[in-house]
């Protein structure tokens, strides 16, 4: 978008933003409010730079509620308060209280409790008038539940004693709903920690099905254990007390202590635990109020996981290899990664050691690594494929072609899914323009029995491309020319050999191979991704003579495609047909011309998108269409389908064909060309022929274009 393009559409907004209209101004929020969802998308709100026109825009709408009509009132109300959710302020807390204290209908009270949520959270103090007008909400139990939730979840943020003391009591609410919200709000580690009791009896006291957010209290209640040690068990009393304190911890302090006191223990489970916490999102990080002390402690985690790894067959290895990781390891860390790459029988371990080598070979090739990796591919038993396919990944990635000898190895000597990922890796790194002999053999081999996909991609697929063709997919050809032609129209080049392969397949007289090779010549996954547009030019004269053929052809043998059975060669041939006559009306005519009753009806189609595609006509497709509206042999709806066209598409001979139809003895085809001729700027011309012709027809049951063309012949002149 230009710049002037830009400034003209925010200009108009910022208009509708100052409009005297309540309307205007309430639709300009409206489409501010659709940008913002489409941020969901990924994209910014295009209405961002006037932000603070919006929120000025907001401000008044809730300053002059009081005195609009019920309806205008609502409406301003609810989009006033979703731009305060989005925008608002500390001082817009007293208009969001007025509206709470005015008794406002359920969706405004909604929107206004969102508006809070903003509102309280933006002030060093929330302001003590919303409090209480949330507070209130919350408490009323004459309220829907949902509006209660609403005003729990706007003061649940608040780290404050009051708002502690209101959730507790409301945890005693008789409506289910409101106890859940309540005690979701009391679900922080430390909160836990001071409530856990009440917050066991009353998970307790819930059916299973207390809805969604039940499930965040029953988890909260278990805290955060550990990553690879839910089922081990503490024997020592003081670690078991330390674990407990680092899930739901009474201080920064008391947190630190007991990560501490777990880390530097002799007991490689708590130290795996510790690490663990560390390592992951919802441990050591979210217990503590200040984040930057576990950031502080890094320098001291690392070293611990670096002991942990040096100490042969630790059962902690896995969390030290997960924390330090690629983004953390050294060049010094290759020798214990080797040892434990070889000697580790442990998918997890082996899967954490090969990310951690991969960080190391961002910066150094070494080779013992790379031959520690490499014997995961091949050494280990199949049931390890996901650490296998994580082998092929990292060294793909970070040694590219330097790999290939070992993904084609693997490609040879591993299981199928295994396979699957070499081919797919070997080929990221343009292994295909390395070995193409090599990967196109083994592909030909998996046409029959193909190894099992890769991110939703048939291994197969990624040598030779896409598509197989559509609606002869999995079809194998056995003359083995046509084999070849096809594998080269899969390639991802058009050169002089892919138009041979091209005409060879649409000569052959082959069904499956002529419907494969029109697949891809329609395709726009197929010649055009491949070479533009041009790449089907060669072919377009060919294919032309071949659908009319194909189409006057009895249904191809069921066998030949498992998705169409016998419709797949017409199918085929009428795709072609929508692509190759499109843009050439004489073509069409001549398609038209020739075509039985079998088609017609579909090229009649393509002719009516290539009209509405181009809107222009041709005189040798109006003959054909004439020709079809007057033959008596046609049927009906195929002379009908082309009366339409030839009325809304002229051409220079239009009239001409029209004079004729109204010969045709049939009423339909008269009266629908009389009114094309009425509305003519000849009308006047031909009147008397359609006077004549008119007054032949029934008085009733007759089609509508008799009635419009009665109408017409009535209707008094201009003066």
């Amino acid at each position: 978008m230009s710049d002037g393009d830009e400034a003209s559409y925010l200009g108009e907004f910022s208009e509708r933003l100052h409009s005297d209209d309540i309307d205007v101004v309430c639709d300009a929020l409206s489409d501010y409010q659709q940008a913002q969802a489409d941020t969901r998308w990924g994209v910014d709100n295009r209405y961002w730079p006037l932000n603070n026109e919006v929120l000025f825009a907001a401000r008044d709408l809730l300053d002059r509620a009081a005195v609009l009509d019920e309806e205008q009132r609502r409406r301003a109300l609810s989009w006033a308060l979703t731009m305060v959710w989005h925008l608002g302020e500390d001082e817009d807390a007293d208009r969001i209280a007025d509206v709470l204290d005015g008794d406002p209908d359920d969706g405004v009270r909604e929107d206004a409790l969102l508006a809070a949520s903003t509102a309280l959270e933006d002030g060093e103090e929330p302001n003590p008038r919303l409090l209480a007008a949330v507070r209130s909400v919350a408490l009323d139990e004459s309220l829907d539940a949902r509006d209660r939730g609403s005003a729990i979840h706007a003061l649940g943020d608040l780290d404050l004693p009051e708002v502690e003391d209101l959730l507790i009591s409301l945890t005693g609410s008789d409506n289910l709903e409101v106890q859940v919200e309540a005690a979701r709000r009391l679900t922080t580690p430390k909160k836990v920690r001071a409530h856990r009791d009440l917050l066991q009896r009353l998970v307790d006291s819930w059916p299973e099905d207390a809805g969604p957010w039940s499930q965040d209290v029953r988890d909260a209640l278990v805290g955060f254990h550990s990553t690879y040690w839910k089922d081990a068990q503490l024997d020592d009393p003081v670690l078991r007390r330390a674990h407990d304190e680092l899930r739901f911890p009474l201080s920064d302090e008391t947190c630190l202590e007991a990560f501490a006191t777990l880390l530097h223990s002799e007991n490689p489970v708590a130290v795996g635990i510790a690490l663990d916490h560390y390592e992951h999102w919802e441990g050591l990080r979210r217990a503590l109020d200040d984040e930057d002390l576990a950031e502080g402690l890094l320098p001291e985690v690392l070293a611990r996981a670096r002991e942990v790894l040096r100490r042969p067959l630790s059962p902690a290895v896995v969390s030290a290899l997960n924390t330090i990781g690629g983004q953390h390891a050294e060049p010094g860390d290759a020798g214990p990664l080797v040892d434990i790459l070889n000697e580790n029988e442990s998918g997890s371990v082996l899967h954490e050691a090969i990310w951690m080598a991969g960080g190391i070979l961002d910066d150094v090739v070494d080779a013992r690594l790379v031959e520690a990796i490499s014997g995961v591919i091949f050494d280990r038993p199949s049931e390890l494929s996901d650490a296998k396919e994580t082998a092929i990944r990292i060294l793909a990635d970070r040694i590219g072609a330097d790999a290939d000898d070992i993904l084609l190895r693997a490609i040879r000597e591993t299981e199928p899914k295994v396979q699957a990922h070499a081919v797919n890796y070997l080929i990221r790194t343009g292994g295909l323009e390395r070995h193409p002999a090599v990967l196109e053999e083994w592909a030909e081999r998996w046409d029959e029995n193909p190894p099992d996909r890769f991110r939703g991609r048939k291994a197969v697929e990624s040598v030779f491309g896409k598509p197989h063709s559509i609606h002869w997919d999995g079809h194998r050809l056995p003359d083995p020319a046509l084999h070849r032609a096809h594998r080269r129209l899969r390639r991802p080049t058009v050169d002089a050999s892919y138009h041979e392969a091209m005409r060879t397949m649409l000569e052959s007289g082959d069904i499956a191979a002529v419907g494969i090779a029109l697949d891809h010549w329609w395709d726009p996954e197929a010649a055009v991704a491949r070479g533009g547009e041009e790449a089907r030019e060669p072919a377009r004269a060919l294919v032309l003579a071949l659908v009319p053929e194909i189409l006057r052809q009895p249904e191809s043998p069921p066998e030949l495609s498992r998705e169409y059975g016998p419709t797949a060669a017409h199918l085929t041939a009428l795709s072609a047909l929508r692509v190759a006559a499109m843009d050439d009306l004489p073509v069409l005519a001549e398609l038209i011309e020739n075509a039985d009753d079998s088609y017609r009806h579909h090229v009649l189609d393509v002719a009516r998108d290539a009209f509405w595609a181009g809107d222009a006509s041709h005189p040798r497709l109006v003959q054909a269409l004439g020709d079809v509206v007057c033959d008596e042999a046609v049927p009906m709806n195929d002379r009908e389908l082309a009366m339409y066209l030839l009325r809304e598409h002229r051409s220079d001979n239009t009239v001409d064909m029209l004079l004729r139809a109204i010969r045709c003895p049939e009423v339909e085809i008269q009266s629908a060309a009389a009114l094309a001729l009425a509305k003519d700027d000849t009308f006047e011309e031909h009147r008397p022929t359609i006077e004549a012709l008119a007054a032949t027809w029934p008085a009733e049951d007759v089609p509508t274009e008799v009635e419009e063309v009665r109408e017409m012949l009535d209707a008094p002149g201009e003066e």
